[in-house]
């Protein structure tokens, strides 16, 4: 009995000696957060100078006004903790503290209430509210008692009470860092190949991608599972920022404000997928191997050897007909690689003559039957679009899903004006059919990302159907993010979260698994849809130029022939010599 009494007698003393002043309170959590200043509110504040000198820390001291935003945000650190003198009614006092606190929901608050005060209904309201998750609270006798009370929602909402003395480490428990099973609400969409959604084997539902990897990472890191409020629906647009959700894994191009996105996890370059430009017609390889430019040094060549061969050969007693001046029969038949007649005893300026025509035609036989046959056997193609107004002039017609193209012109209104080229496809699974297909009929709009899946899937082909025009982009750089709630607790966690996969390589990765993870989920087929090669006889079409040309010369012969026939007649009949015309 008399330890017992003495016990007693003591208890008082060693709960005195444990528990802490307020100021040495706050001291200690900014040992341990290091906090850069203090905020403070509340009337009962003003009263107490003296605690404010105890504090060795600078503070910021707002007034109590209804709805009255102060900005901190814009121009403070986020690195604080909120120190309130909660009065009774407590709601409109923690209304103006969430409003000025903005986007800091888990900074440190520590709240410091009266007795009447439930300490449990305030910490529901401080959740259900305006998630101020670092919530802390204690009584006016803090120092007597030395009880701190806290909360933590996961799984379920629960009050903690703890006693602290100076040995207490941590004072603010780290609450995100295990969720404890949480069932966290939440959406997750999107198409392949960001989201694979397939089910396996054993009929369990599973989520491939960059977007559903990146929601088992997040079970696993935080020990929570992921709840979708709506079933999943590519074809299904949900304005993100209308759901009652922390975030949604539904990766979307960020908007202003914004707070109301995580931090970007891509920059997404949005470009055509047009098709390969088609071979040239065989009725023109004829003229395309000989270029309009090269035709006419041919032709000067020529003329230039012609002369000088009917100079020399009239200086030498030869006689030379005037037209032969201008383009001699040798010099053609030389040129063509057809022999030609040379006379008799040359003397040596005709020789080098009659050396350089042979030379010449040799040289341009050789080089144009070379080219000739690369062409027949790897025909060029025909020379692809090098802009949005080619495009225009073209007719040519490129198919986009009618949200994607309402998105292109929020983003770049200079599209407005190309309207015209844009096949609008309102239905999205109608236009992933067109798309897949590999219709080479129209182009596709389509970010860098997808195409890497076409780019793989092509490696099956003979040849391949499409090309990613990066120079026909409609915009580049464009921030690609997850939707957030502005307050959301979670925000650092997924944050860091997709830092750290982007760091490790892990993105990287799971963007590279895609093409395999869509074979899989049976969405991806490595069927050849391209045109087969083979061997063809020369048509009739392949000669559609020589046969003009041939026939404009025969057109030429006769009309010669008829003038010649007049003449003729002319000069036999009519006895007197008319002149040709």
């Amino acid at each position: 009995m008399r330890q017992l009494l003495t016990f007693s007698f003591l208890l008082p003393v060693l709960v005195g000696s444990w528990s802490l002043s307020l100021p040495e309170l706050v001291q200690q959590i900014h040992r341990q957060q290091k906090l850069d200043y203090l905020l403070i509110v509340g009337d009962s504040a003003r009263a107490q100078p003296s605690f404010w000198l105890e504090l060795r820390l600078p503070f910021i001291v707002l007034n109590n006004i209804s709805n009255v935003n102060y900005e901190l945000e814009t121009l403070h650190s986020s690195n604080l903790m909120s120190i309130v003198f909660v009065e009774s009614p407590a709601e409109s006092l923690l209304e103006f503290v969430a409003l000025n606190l903005g986007l800091w929901s888990t900074a440190p608050l520590l709240l410091i209430l009266q007795k009447e005060l439930q300490v449990d209904a305030i910490f529901q309201w401080c959740w259900q509210h305006k998630q101020l998750l670092n919530a802390i609270a204690i009584y006016d006798n803090f120092e007597a008692t030395g009880l701190l009370y806290s909360y933590s929602p996961f799984p379920i909402f629960q009050l903690d009470e703890r006693r602290i003395d100076n040995s207490t480490n941590p004072i603010l428990l780290p609450r995100l860092k295990d969720l404890q099973g949480y069932r966290l609400p939440t959406l997750v969409g999107g198409s392949p190949p960001r989201l694979i959604v397939y089910r396996r084997s054993d009929n369990e539902l599973f989520y491939g991608g960059f977007v559903g990897h990146l929601m088992h990472c997040f079970e696993v890191k935080y020990n929570c599972r992921l709840e979708q409020l709506l079933p999943m629906n590519e074809s299904t647009l949900v304005p993100a920022q209308q759901l009652r959700v922390q975030f949604a894994l539904a990766a979307i191009y960020t908007e202003k404000p914004s707070n109301n996105y995580t931090y970007p996890f891509e920059l997404l370059n949005w470009c055509l997928m047009m098709p390969v430009p088609g071979l040239v017609p065989h009725s023109e390889l004829y003229s395309r191997v000989l270029g309009f430019h090269t035709f006419l040094i041919i032709l000067s060549a020529l003329i230039l050897t012609s002369f000088l061969l009917s100079v020399g050969l009239r200086r030498h007693g030869y006689r030379v007909q005037p037209d032969e001046f201008l383009l001699h029969d040798n010099c053609l038949r030389g040129a063509l690689g057809q022999s030609f007649k040379e006379v008799l005893r040359a003397p040596i300026f005709v020789r080098g003559i009659y050396l350089q025509i042979c030379v010449l035609g040799f040289l341009l036989t050789a080089w144009y039957n070379s080219y000739f046959s690369a062409y027949i056997t790897s025909g060029p193609r025909e020379k692809p679009f090098s802009s949005f107004d080619n495009i225009l002039k073209s007719h040519f017609k490129i198919v986009i899903w009618n949200p994607e193209y309402q998105q292109l012109i929020r983003y770049s209104e200079k599209m407005q004006r190309y309207e015209a080229i844009f096949n609008i496809e309102p239905d999205f699974e109608r236009f992933l059919k067109r798309r897949d297909s590999f219709d080479t009929q129209f182009g596709y709009m389509m970010p860098h990302e997808k195409w890497n899946i076409i780019e793989q899937q092509q490696q099956v082909f003979t040849s391949p159907l499409f090309t990613f025009r990066e120079d026909l982009c409609a915009f580049r750089g464009i921030p690609v993010a997850f939707p957030i709630a502005p307050n959301s607790v979670f925000r650092e966690p997924l944050e860091r979260l997709i830092g750290e996969v982007t760091a490790t390589g892990l993105m990287a990765h799971w963007r590279d698994m895609a093409f395999s993870e869509m074979i899989t989920a049976g969405k991806l087929s490595l069927a050849d849809l391209s045109e087969s090669n083979e061997f063809r006889a020369m048509h009739l079409m392949d000669l559609h130029h020589i046969l003009i040309a041939g026939a404009l010369m025969m057109t030429l012969a006769f009309i010669v022939f008829l003038l010649e026939q007049l003449h003729f007649y002319c000069k036999t009949k009519l006895g007197h010599h008319l002149p040709l015309v």
